[in-house]
């Protein structure tokens, strides 16, 4: 992929995005201070983990996955010095961070070539700058991912108010009231009465139709990997894709989105019929 960089020095390997890497040239040159300037950036977030902790949900499997959160005033090569960083101790089912690096990176490139203006100033992959992966055994991180953080950002599944009336009109996909409406949805309201959840996962589920028809494939797209963020220079909400890779195990999504397709099949030929 030519927009991704590599580079091995030592016991550590690193991917980067062109931009980041271009950033990282311009800047250091010789890689000597930037690597010893790295190093001290990951001692301190591992020693300091607690603290910079953003991650609102608990890792009840214990796959040592970290989500920090922080500001760059030390490397200085990213685009947004405000930074979400995704650390992993490479523990036994836990996520492969240099995937969703590529994956992210592909992403973004599909979006720019497939979906038109309207599409592309609501809908965005979250960005990502750098995948790190450390082989000292002494290290506590083996793995991270240093991606852009989303201030003020909330998960579309706290909005409580699903995809705005504009983005449901640009992509297609109706409102939390429409499938509210709609009877095929019957079991999938009973399950959760009390709450919208059902409601925001068949959104979702409709938004993963949409793309998947323009050749953009996502497999684990749901409502906790959406962020919600209001874009105050445009008064637009604009929605972000993050970990865009198959989790199978909490959300089990990819299932639930095979499951509940067929389901939207039947909406989309009744409407194709009137």
């Amino acid at each position: 992929m030519n927009s991704i960089r590599t580079l091995t020095i030592g016991q550590i390997f690193l991917d980067f995005e062109r931009d980041v890497y271009d950033r990282l040239i311009c800047k250091y040159g010789e890689l000597t201070e930037f690597i010893d300037r790295l190093k001290s950036f990951m001692t301190e977030l591992a020693s300091h983990r607690d603290e910079y902790n953003i991650n609102p949900y608990p890792d009840k499997i214990k796959r040592g996955i970290y989500i920090l959160g922080t500001y760059d005033s030390e490397l200085g090569i990213f685009p947004d010095a405000h930074l979400a960083i995704k650390c992993s101790q490479n523990k036994p089912l836990a996520e492969d961070l240099r995937k969703q690096f590529y994956r992210s990176i592909q992403l973004a490139q599909n979006f720019e070539e497939k979906l038109n203006s309207d599409q592309k100033a609501l809908l965005q992959i979250c960005p990502v700058y750098l995948y790190v992966k450390i082989s000292s055994p002494s290290s506590f991180f083996k793995q991270i991912l240093f991606m852009q953080k989303v201030e003020g950002g909330t998960t579309l599944g706290n909005t409580k108010l699903g995809f705005s009336a504009e983005f449901c009109q640009v992509f297609k996909i109706p409102s939390l009231e429409e499938i509210r409406a709609l009877s095929q949805f019957a079991l999938h309201r009973y399950l959760d009465r009390d709450r919208q959840r059902q409601l925001l996962k068949i959104q979702t589920v409709y938004l993963f139709q949409r793309l998947w028809l323009k050749g953009i494939r996502i497999f684990s797209l749901n409502q906790k990997n959406i962020l919600v963020s209001q874009d105050l220079n445009k008064s637009q909400t604009r929605y972000l894709i993050i970990d865009p890779i198959a989790d199978y195990f909490l959300p089990i999504s990819p299932l639930y989105n095979s499951l509940t397709l067929p389901l939207i099949g039947l909406e989309t030929r009744a409407e194709s019929r009137e």
